[in-house]
């Protein structure tokens, strides 16, 4: 559920400046930028890289990394894998992969990659950046307004009116500095958050400024405020939320003007968002950050005294990441619907070598994907409907964060009936979906199947 974004990149970043010097644009007022600074530096606590004294490229950049693939898995994502070979004498695969977008050499020899990656290179592992552009964060700013100007008045003249008249000014102004650098670096929304912390510690001193983008596209986008303003809501076990698009066109239409959200909070909960989605990554290799430091840095991330009660929420979801893709075999029901992901996953591709005889090496590629932890079955119904006020965790989730051992059995109750056993019951589907709420709904179903159930079998 996300609202459609404005061509004119609106994106975030932040980190603590190499260089004592203000920008020259004095978009953010002192308080401002040191607020923003203090979020940075919360956040390299927690364990995310510092690119102090990186070198930033731009465009088209090459890896090869060895690794054997029988003891551990592949240093980044198969899907960008362009080339795999074999060592001989070896056990171990070389594999080749491509990237393309903005990239930090940190000071320590790792690499952040697209900014999605964090790469590590072994001694014989190369990285080879010659077709991308070092980028001179000094003149990072005049270059990109050279390249490609941006003037709010000429190229988006209606945008600002979404916005509050007290902030027009300095949108306008931000927008008209930094656009072209968002063009530039190709910057989009989803990963301007981290972009403006690589970037702020690798010494662009307007990376700062970045946060009042970031602040003014989140301000029109409805669902990334709603979790900090409403954030229990509604449970639909089918995933489907049908009444979601109202909502959000109600919601606009309602909402004639907008107020950012102060830079400081914008970057926090743009980052709070971000470190969420590393910690559902479906492989190691597939996100920047560790699955327990993605977590610690989500709950540096949180409001003053956090009144959404985010922290507990990440916990909860650290708790359900935890707990095995494939659960042991003749594993009992609970333990499988813990287990049980809301997707699907797709083949991943692994490639192996081998003795052939006579010294030579074969080479083999296959792709698998683990099978789902559970099938919804008729013959489990009582059990199901036994387990839906469960609140243990489970491997289940959405857009409002980790879901319960019992939303997964609601799920699977769900598909079997056709059907929300709420409205079968004659029992409300549109309250918001808290602890009490989902016992009550569970005992109100589990009488009435009681009586019913047999019908459904």
């Amino acid at each position: 559920m996300r609202a459609a974004i404005l061509c004119v990149h609106l994106l975030v970043g932040v980190c603590l400046p190499l260089f004592a010097e203000a920008p020259a644009a004095d978009l953010l007022k002192k308080e401002e930028r040191k607020d923003v600074e203090a979020v940075i530096a919360s956040l390299l606590a927690a364990g995310f890289p510092d690119a102090a004294k990186a070198t930033v490229y731009n465009g088209p950049l090459s890896v090869q990394a060895s690794f054997d693939p029988a003891k551990e898995p592949p240093p980044l994502p198969t899907s960008a894998s362009t080339m795999q070979m074999t060592n001989g004498g070896s056990s171990t695969m070389t594999y080749g992969f491509e990237f393309d977008g903005l990239h930090f050499k940190l000071a320590d020899g790792s690499w952040i990659i697209s900014l999605a990656y964090h790469f590590h290179p072994k001694p014989d592992d190369t990285v080879d950046a010659s077709k991308a552009e070092e980028i001179d964060l000094a003149g990072l700013t005049a270059k990109a307004t050279e390249a490609r100007p941006f003037s709010t008045d000429k190229d988006a003249p209606k945008f600002l009116e979404r916005y509050a008249p007290a902030q027009r000014e300095r949108s306008k102004a931000t927008m008209d500095r930094l656009i072209p650098v968002t063009y530039m670096l190709r910057l989009k929304p989803d990963v301007m958050a981290q972009a403006t912390v690589l970037l702020h510690c690798a010494g662009w001193t307007e990376a700062a400024d970045l946060t009042l983008l970031i602040a003014d596209q989140r301000a029109i986008n409805y669902w990334q405020i709603k979790p900090w303003t409403t954030p229990e809501v509604p449970f639909d076990p089918t995933g489907a939320y049908p009444g979601a698009k109202d909502e959000e066109t109600a919601w606009k239409a309602k909402t004639t003007q907008v107020t950012s959200e102060a830079p400081q909070a914008a970057l926090r909960r743009a980052l709070f968002r971000w470190c969420r989605i590393q910690m559902i990554a479906e492989e190691p290799e597939d996100a920047m950050l560790p699955l327990e430091a993605a977590a610690a840095a989500a709950k540096k991330m949180v409001d003053a005294k956090d009144p959404q009660k985010c922290g507990a929420q990440i916990d909860f979801l650290l708790a359900g990441q935890k707990l095995p893709v494939t659960p042991a075999e003749k594993a009992d029901l609970a333990t499988r619907l813990a287990s049980w992901e809301v997707n699907v996953r797709m083949p991943r591709m692994s490639v192996s070598s081998g003795e052939a005889g006579a010294g030579s090496l074969t080479m083999s590629t296959s792709f698998a994907a683990p099978v789902p932890a559970y099938t919804p079955d008729k013959a489990d119904l009582d059990a199901l409907v036994a387990l839906l006020a469960d609140e243990r965790p489970s491997r289940f989730w959405d857009f409002n964060g980790a879901r319960t051992l019992g939303d997964n059995a609601w799920r699977a109750v769900v598909s079997l009936l056709k059907a929300d056993p709420r409205a079968l019951v004659g029992y409300a589907t549109d309250k918001a979906w808290t602890s009490a709420e989902r016992r009550a709904a569970a005992a109100a179903v589990q009488k009435w199947w009681r009586d019913h159930g047999k019908e459904y079998k």
